[in-house]
C-alpha cells in the first residue's frame, strides 16, 4: 500500500502534519489538483476535520494519513430519489476521507457533525473507482464483490482533485486488502467490523436499532418508522397523512357496514353501502402503499447502523 509520505503531486514534496490531533497530508490536503494551496480548500478542511476530530484521531491507524476531505451524498438509488423527494438531500449527507490506505465515509448531520456512522474501504478492496460526468459529478466505485456505489453532488473542484488522487494511489500498486473485499461498516465504540443483519457489535456489544422493531412500529404507528429512526420531520408528515386516511378508510367502512342493504327486489346497482365499501377499500389500499414506503425508507436507514442508546 502506499505509505503516508508517498508522492502525491510531484512538484512538491510530502509534508506531514498534524490538525487536532489527525496526521495529514498538508501538500495534499490544502491544495487543488495542480498542487496549489488555496486558503478556500484549507479552510473548508479545517472545518470538516474539526467536527470528526474524536472519532479520526480513534480510527486513523499510525502508518495512515489524511490525504482529501470532501462533503458530498452518499449513494442512493432512483427510487429513493423519487419517493423521498428534496428530503434525500438531508438523509445522505456525508463526509468522504481519503487516506493512504483507504476511503472512509462518514455520515453526518446538517452542520457537519458525525451521526455516528461510519464505512471504510481498503483500497486493495476496489476494483475500479473513477469520477464521472460534467455537469453533475459523481464518483463512482465498484468493489471486488463486484458492487458499484456512487457518490454524487461533487464539487468541480473537488471531482478534479479526486481523480488525481486516484491515479495516484492506484499507480503505487500492492495495495492493502481484506477478507470482505468491499465497503464495510465499523462499530462507532471500538470500531470493530460489523456483520450485515445483525443489529449488535460482536465486539463491545453496542446495540444498534433493528429492521424487526423497525417494521412493527411502522405497521401500527402512524409515522412510527421514521420517528424510531430519528427523522421527526418525516415522521410527522408520516404521521398526519397516515392518520388522515386511516380516519377515511375505517368512517368509509363504518358507513358501508351500518347502512342497510337494499330491500329484495329492488334495483342492485350501485348503492349507497357498495360506494362507501370501495371508498374504504380504496383509502386504506393507499394507507397500505404509504406503510409500504415507509419501511423502504427506513429499511435503508437502519441497515446504515444506528446505534440504539
Amino acid at each position: 500500500m502506499p505509505d503516508k509520505y508517498f508522492s502525491v503531486h510531484p512538484q512538491q514534496s510530502a509534508r506531514l502534519g498534524s490538525l487536532h490531533g489527525v496526521p495529514v497530508r498538508e501538500d495534499a490536503l490544502y491544495t487543488n489538483h495542480k498542487g496549489e494551496e488555496k486558503k478556500g480548500i484549507r479552510k473548508r478542511a479545517e472545518r470538516a476535520i474539526d467536527k470528526l476530530q474524536g472519532i479520526l484521531q480513534k480510527v486513523i491507524g499510525p502508518d495512515e494519513a489524511v490525504l482529501y476531505v470532501v462533503r458530498c451524498q452518499s449513494p442512493v438509488s432512483l427510487f429513493e430519489q423519487f419517493t423521498m423527494g428534496w428530503y434525500v438531500y438531508y438523509v445522505s449527507q456525508t463526509v468522504l476521507i481519503f487516506t493512504n490506505r483507504r476511503l472512509l465515509q462518514f455520515q453526518v448531520k446538517r452542520d457537519g457533525s458525525w451521526k455516528r456512522g461510519l464505512r471504510s474501504l481498503q483500497w486493495g478492496d476496489v476494483e475500479q473507482a473513477k469520477v464521472k460526468g460534467w455537469l453533475s459529478r459523481t464518483l463512482e466505485v465498484k468493489h471486488r464483490t463486484g458492487k458499484k456505489e456512487t457518490y454524487w453532488r461533487l464539487g468541480g473542484g473537488d471531482a478534479r482533485k479526486i481523480r488525481i488522487l486516484l491515479e495516484r494511489i492506484f499507480s503505487v500498486g500492492a495495495l492493502e486488502s481484506s477478507a470482505a473485499q468491499g465497503m464495510v461498516s465499523l462499530c462507532p465504540n471500538c470500531l470493530a467490523v460489523l456483520t450485515p443483519g445483525v443489529y449488535k457489535c460482536s465486539a463491545c456489544g453496542l446495540a444498534f436499532k433493528d429492521e424487526r422493531t423497525m417494521v412493527r412500529r411502522s405497521l401500527l404507528i402512524p409515522g412510527g418508522g421514521y420517528f424510531y429512526v430519528g427523522h421527526w420531520f418525516l415522521g410527522i408528515g408520516d404521521f398526519i397523512v397516515e392518520a388522515y386516511l386511516l380516519v377515511l378508510a375505517v368512517v368509509s367502512l363504518f358507513l358501508a357496514l351500518a347502512k342497510p342493504a337494499p330491500p329484495s327486489g329492488a334495483d342492485q346497482g350501485i348503492n349507497g353501502p357498495t360506494v362507501m365499501l370501495t371508498v374504504a377499500v380504496f383509502f386504506g389500499g393507499i394507507l397500505a402503499i404509504e406503510k409500504w414506503l415507509t419501511v423502504r425508507h427506513c429499511r435503508r436507514l437502519i441497515r446504515d447502523f444506528i446505534p440504539a442508546e
